[in-house]
């Protein structure tokens, strides 16, 4: 298999026109941002809640960075979030699947194209889940995946920049030839990455049915469980727990793997308001659900959950 044709693979499995590799997601969305040909300096709006990477990749590209609140619901940016940030300045949006579970990215998508804005749907942690039917990673001008650590397909490396935009896929293809850091390099992973690709449904059911293990076995009133319906497909299921850190302490005495992320973004600015943001960073709980869970690891973490009391 050559490069072309996975890439072909991809836009068909997400239904797209176009799709090209690149070195990571990361990068893929510094792609997206410069194949867009919007003005540089201009604003990007992004979720306070998310992987650190998303906003390193926008300055990177030269672009401002705009944070908004998520919902407690879906962990996700949602529209009523963009409208309180949004002013003149913004020119892109780049609306993050939080945690694997979907955002309201139709309406996202609908108020963009009133106000002639360019949607980069980040889908890095959600790939292999629907939204309304439709593959996450099928949504908005751009769709971003990401082929690394932990990711619904686990390669170690790589990333993908998807569109419809036979203009922005030229600029991107074009972008990528000339920048060499960008551009896919492993060759020799091809054939495993193409093994994987064709595994996403199978993954994706595998990670639902330990969701689906975690969400009705976990009784314990201390723990808020997220929204949860059959078209989310978490990344790490998520929980949330005040006084969070004598738990994380007492799980690692007892050898069981627990994560935090993440830590919100808005501790990085001197102002702004992002209380759900800080909530999640302060009291989220991220359970392992990948395909190669162990079910000895998913019932050790909920016999820990339903027995932890404060002290």
């Amino acid at each position: 298999m050559d490069l072309i044709e996975l890439e072909r693979e991809l836009a068909s499995r997400f239904i797209r026109d176009f799709a090209l590799l690149t070195s990571s997601g990361s990068f893929a969305i510094v792609t997206a941002l410069n194949a867009s040909n919007v003005a540089k300096g201009s604003s990007v709006i992004m979720p306070a809640s998310c992987c650190p990477i998303v906003l390193f990749a926008i300055q990177m590209a030269g672009f401002n960075v705009v944070l908004a609140d998520v919902s407690m619901n879906s962990l996700s940016m949602e529209l009523s979030d963009i409208v309180a940030v949004f002013d003149s300045s913004v020119s892109v949006i780049v609306a993050v699947h939080g945690y694997g579970h979907y955002c309201k990215i139709d309406d996202i998508v609908a108020f963009a194209k009133r106000r002639h804005l360019v949607v980069i749907e980040d889908a890095c942690l959600a790939y292999g889940g629907t939204y309304k039917n439709k593959p996450l990673g099928s949504y908005g001008d751009f769709s971003i995946l990401s082929f690394g650590y932990d990711k619904p397909i686990n390669n170690q490396y790589g990333g993908a920049v998807l569109t419809n935009n036979s203009d922005y896929y030229q600029r991107a293809k074009e972008f990528i030839f000339n920048n060499k850091m960008i551009q896919y390099a492993e060759f020799e992973q091809l054939g495993t990455l193409k093994a994987q690709v064709s595994k996403l449904q199978e993954y994706g059911q595998s990670r639902k049915s330990n969701v689906e293990y975690l969400q009705n076995n976990i009784k314990n009133p201390l723990f808020t469980k997220v929204h949860f319906d059959q078209e989310v497909s978490f990344w790490r299921y998520p929980l949330l727990l005040e006084n969070r850190d004598p738990f994380l302490v007492k799980a690692k005495q007892e050898n069981i793997v627990f994560t935090k992320h993440y830590q919100s973004l808005g501790d990085l600015q001197t102002h702004g308001y992002f209380p759900n943001s800080r909530r999640i960073s302060n009291q989220i709980i991220n359970l392992f659900v990948r395909p190669e869970t162990p079910q000895q690891q998913l019932t050790d973490m909920v016999t820990f959950i339903n027995a932890y009391r404060y002290e």
